[in-house]
């Protein structure tokens, strides 16, 4: 028996089409012949965005200086490119993916709670990266920026990378004599006076790792800018040599409630390396030896002592945006990337940057950096995720709310056993769980499909479903 033709169909049809660069709009003015735009942040969102202008640039024969502000730091180990968020960068940035950057191709999922685990089919291989250059591997984030001029070298003259230094302060047209952007940086004239670039346009792409700085600070006061609503996350690498079993390979694994109130992952980068990354937790050492000794956990990994094997013997706070930011662009300046707070909540942020910088780049070089700008032909566009994202912050915590529940874990792995004993691409529910990986799914089709899939099993299966519900027993072993 073949996969179910319905799902084959939902997948097709209801998927993230891959963006092309097509612009739908005429042009209506733009940012004038030899503007400066600086750039805060030399992340994915910032580099893209560089990029995109020039290419802009030398479509239309325009000059367009480009400055862009990097400090060099940590931008978080864990890095898994979908599908998706490939063909994106290839269609609108005309950039592939080099080898050296592919630490693994990933070829299957397992979902796993605290009940046992089912595998699940993905219909194209995810990339595993690192996103900023560490234990002598390059990042992918890192890449994109040096990459910013490939193809465009003749347009080398109109791009500065200054770094590494920190944007100490922004100060806006309406307080300078000279009515544009004052950007002072932490670097110094030969007098000790700090430097300054000046800007007709500040493009602000520096992330999460920015909140509660100085520099942000101020700039919310003078602008009105308003950071997204954001929840904890966590991320580590570890080093999984010494482990006495180990049978992770080629698959990224969705750890569900093993911790209580997160959803965890295991992403493998190659041999002896997995990331981890947690949702809704900033995981500590007791965290740790908790998941690793879980039963579930020891048939995937058996790792003996996992706070000595991470490679940074530290877990790294992080952030994700619940939400939209309320204020993210004005007169003269725009933020991208996660400080816009717009793309699919929980999902495919690498997607969500090369999309939000290719419509803002646009925005700013044919129509223009007013706020009424950015509000019709960038912000119009990336609306239509709030109320998406509403829902998938809902089945989010909906699902953390159960996931205590041992009758909820062993009926939702019961019923995704069921589906794969026709075909192992599943139904519903094994199209719901690929789509959470994937991210090519819309947040209200994936409840559909959960809502489906175990709907058919309970109608269906009425006296197993009774006795899944009564069962008290060990968890089922994990799945192969």
């Amino acid at each position: 028996m073949g996969p179910s033709p319905l799902i084959r169909f939902l997948e097709a049809r209801l998927s993230h089409p891959v963006p092309t660069p097509h612009w739908p709009h005429q042009p209506t003015g733009g940012l004038p012949e030899g503007s400066t735009v600086v750039i805060v942040g030399g992340g994915l969102a910032g580099s893209a965005f560089a990029r995109q202008l020039l290419m802009l640039c030398r479509r239309e024969n325009r000059s367009i200086n480009i400055k862009l502000v990097n400090s060099t730091g940590c931008n978080y180990c864990g890095g898994l490119v979908t599908d998706l968020a490939r063909k994106t960068m290839e269609q609108l940035y005309e950039l592939e993916m080099p080898p050296n950057l592919v630490l693994e191709k990933i070829e299957g999922c397992h979902y796993v709670n605290r009940q046992g685990s089912v595998a699940v089919q993905l219909p194209a291989p995810l990339t595993s990266t690192l996103r900023t250059s560490r234990f002598g591997v390059p990042g992918f984030d890192d890449a994109i920026k040096m990459r910013i001029l490939e193809g465009l070298e003749d347009l080398g003259h109109l791009f500065t990378l200054i770094e590494p230094t920190v944007v100490k302060r922004l100060i806006p047209p309406h307080a300078t004599s000279s009515g544009r952007w004052r950007v002072i940086l932490s670097r110094r004239n030969p007098d000790h006076t700090p430097q300054e670039l000046s800007a007709d346009l500040v493009v602000l792409a520096s992330g999460f790792n920015s909140l509660h700085k100085p520099m942000l600070n101020r700039f919310m006061k003078s602008t009105g800018y308003t950071p997204p609503p954001v929840f904890q996350a966590s991320v580590t690498e570890v080093n999984t040599s010494t482990a006495l079993v180990n049978r992770v390979g080629r698959r990224v694994y969705m750890l569900d409630g093993i911790v209580p109130g997160t959803m965890l992952a295991f992403i493998p980068k190659g041999k002896n390396w997995l990331t981890l990354t947690a949702l809704n937790k900033k995981l500590d050492f007791h965290d740790l030896r908790l998941l690793f000794a879980h039963p579930s956990i020891r048939e995937i990994i058996d790792l003996p002592n996992p706070v000595e094997a991470l490679r940074c013997h530290v877990v790294c706070p992080a952030f994700i945006y619940s939400g939209p930011s309320p204020c993210f662009y004005g007169d003269g300046w725009v933020a991208a990337g996660d400080l816009s707070g717009y793309g699919r909540v929980l999902k495919d942020g690498y997607f969500a940057a090369f999309w939000g910088s290719w419509l803002a780049a646009r925005t700013v070089f044919y129509h223009g950096i007013t706020r009424r700008d950015f509000a019709r032909y960038y912000h119009r566009p990336l609306h239509r995720f709030s109320r998406e994202n509403l829902l998938g912050i809902a089945l989010f915590n909906l699902n953390n709310s159960l996931g205590h529940r041992p009758w909820f874990n062993r009926l939702l792995l019961t019923a995704a056993r069921e589906e794969i004993r026709g075909h192992s691409y599943g139904w519903a529910v094994h199209a719901a769980f690929r789509a959470l990986k994937t991210g090519r799914l819309p947040y209200w089709l994936i409840g559909l499909l959960f809502l489906l899939g175990v709907g058919r099993y309970v109608f269906g299966h009425p006296l197993q479903t009774i006795k899944t519900l009564l069962c008290t027993g060990e968890r089922s072993p994990i799945s192969p």
